[in-house]
Order: structure tokens, then C-alpha cells, then sequence
């Protein structure tokens, strides 16, 4: 099971890569991808191999990772809906190992952005504020095409998308729904690549 393989969102200090096609990959941890994980969203077994696949036709990947204190708001011990999972520093919060290529490839085409780090913050959505200064903002703003992919598609997959909206025109966004499976039937990020004008793959 990989660890922290890179720093979230550095600033862009150095002359960085062109990059033109840029991934997203939301939330594939072991907690949701593994069928005994703490919130495992079925079906999701499948990605990490899938998307592994893909990444190296793209410039740049970005992870994005629920990376939660112990006693975090969403977690029912605390009133919340969920069960206790993606705990920083833990393995159910942990990327697959198939994802180890990709990550190799350094801090100039992989970055990961950490969510949820408030106790008291729900934050289903990654890129709710960005540095303008920063990697990340500068990739989404230079790539020509954004690709996302997946888990879970009605709650993470979709807020982060949304999130993205503020920074890039939607003709930019794809989300690859072979790549993204939900915990209900699909139909709520369904509706909202209908709603915002974005293209599925």
C-alpha cells in the first residue's frame, strides 16, 4: 500500500513542464476501492487497475485523498453519516500499490491534494480554494483537457468537479465514467454532467 508520495499543492517556484492533458483521480483509496475497506463503494475494485492504465497517456495526474483526523465531523462516533475511514496516515486512507508507476514520475507531473484535514469541516470537494500561485491552479488553468475519474461519483467525484468549475470552462472537462463508480446508481453524477455541459468518455 503506497504512502505520501507527494507534497499537496507546492508553488510554482520552479520552471515547470507544458501541460496539456491533465487527470484527475478522486479518492481511490483503500477504504473505498477494497471490498473489506471501512466504506467500500462496490465496484470499485476494478479502478486502480484501470486507471493505472491510463495515466501515463496523460502530462500530469493529479490524487486527490480524504486525509481525515481521527475525530473527524462525518464520522458517526462524532453524529455524522459515515463510518470512521480515510484516516491520515492509516492504510484504509493509503493509494493502491498499482499506482506506484505514476507517482514515481515526481513532483513536476504528480501532485496530490489532501481534503477533509478539518475536524470540524465536511469537504466532500477537492479545489475549493486554490493558490494562484500554486501547481495545481497552474495546470488547470494551461491544460487544453481535463479528465476525471473515480470515487465516489455522487458525492467526491461530483463536488470536486463542481470545484473545478470555478477555475475552467466546462467545454475543458471530461469525466470518465468507465472510471468512476458511486454509491448510488450513477444517475446523480449523471445528471450533473448534464447539467453543466460536460462530456463523458
Amino acid at each position: 500500500m503506497m504512502t505520501l508520495a507527494a507534497v499537496s499543492c507546492k508553488t510554482n517556484s520552479e520552471e515547470e513542464m507544458e501541460i496539456k492533458n491533465l487527470l484527475i483521480v478522486v479518492d481511490v483509496q483503500r477504504d473505498f476501492f477494497d471490498p473489506s475497506g471501512a466504506l467500500y463503494v462496490p465496484g470499485s475494485e476494478v479502478l486502480p487497475e484501470k486507471i493505472a492504465a491510463l495515466a501515463d497517456n496523460y502530462d500530469a495526474v493529479v490524487f486527490t485523498l480524504d486525509w481525515h483526523p481521527g475525530n473527524h465531523c462525518s464520522f458517526a462516533a462524532q453524529g455524522g453519516i459515515w463510518p470512521s475511514h480515510c484516516v491520515a496516515f492509516t492504510q484504509g486512507a493509503g493509494l493502491p500499490d498499482c499506482f506506484a508507476k505514476t507517482l514515481a514520475r515526481g513532483e513536476k507531473q504528480v501532485q496530490i491534494f489532501l481534503k477533509g484535514q478539518e475536524s470540524d469541516k465536511e469537504q466532500y470537494g477537492a479545489f475549493e480554494e486554490l493558490d494562484s500561485e500554486g501547481v495545481i491552479y497552474n495546470w488547470l488553468k494551461n491544460s487544453e483537457k481535463i479528465d476525471v475519474c473515480g470515487i465516489a461519483g455522487d458525492y467526491c467525484v461530483k463536488e470536486s468537479t463542481a470545484n473545478l468549475l470555478k477555475y475552467v470552462p466546462a467545454e475543458k472537462i471530461s469525466v470518465l465514467v468507465d472510471c468512476v463508480r458511486s454509491i448510488d446508481d450513477g444517475s446523480t453524477l449523471d445528471k450533473f454532467i448534464s447539467d453543466n455541459s460536460l462530456s463523458k468518455k
